[in-house]
């Protein structure tokens, strides 16, 4: 069984400065006009909601709190199938994150 995944988990914290530095990276190039989204999390049963806030909030990723898995969003609700990467591999599960969220399967 893998790691249990909590907010408080230094994984999940890096993992989510990771993504936010990735936004506002993306944001000051592209739009330096515009106010640079934010992320924040949403606890769930299974999963976390990880939500990008700007003039809307939509989904960025599902985080899978009980193996650390980074899922791409189905919906407002659910993740997609198989996993984009995991929190706790060496590259903090950032290696196939985007500014928009987690990349599609090649």
């Amino acid at each position: 069984m893998g790691n249990i995944v909590n907010a408080d988990t230094p994984e999940f914290k890096t993992f989510i400065e990771g993504c936010q530095k990735l936004i506002s990276n993306r944001f000051e190039v592209s739009f330096p006009n515009l106010d640079i989204p934010t992320l924040k999390h949403n606890n769930g049963r299974r999963y976390y909601r990880i939500e990008r806030i700007d003039n809307q909030t939509s989904v960025h990723a599902f985080i899978d709190r009980t193996n650390g898995d980074v899922l791409k969003a189905a919906g407002w609700k659910a993740p997609a199938k198989h996993a984009r990467g995991n929190i706790f591999d060496k590259s903090n599960g950032l290696d196939r994150m985007t500014s928009t969220g987690p990349a599609y399967l090649k």
